[in-house]
């Protein structure tokens, strides 16, 4: 158990960095301007085009749920290390 705490909290820690690096700012970024201009397409787009709404939806979703992996590691992180830092005490 606690090689698995001390890996999710490896984990969360290499991906917090990730997001804090140029790299991962740049491609978080690149998810929200994603998301901003799928929006705005998704708000004009005719009614009757399924195909265009659906792969407009799929851009958003695909984009949020990047973004969430990453929060996700670094809450479980998070969590791991508060475990770890209780069970030491």
């Amino acid at each position: 158990m606690r090689d698995l705490l001390m890996a999710e909290a490896v984990l969360g820690r290499d991906a917090e960095e990730f997001m804090g690096s140029d790299i991962g700012r740049y491609v978080l970024g690149r998810c929200e301007q994603e998301i901003d201009e799928a929006q705005e397409l998704l708000s004009r787009v005719s009614p009757w085009r399924r195909r265009r709404i659906q792969e407009l939806q799929n851009q958003i979703y695909r984009a949020k749920s990047f973004k969430s992996w990453l929060v996700e590691l670094v809450n479980n992180g998070n969590a791991a290390e508060a475990v770890l830092s209780e069970n030491h005490d």
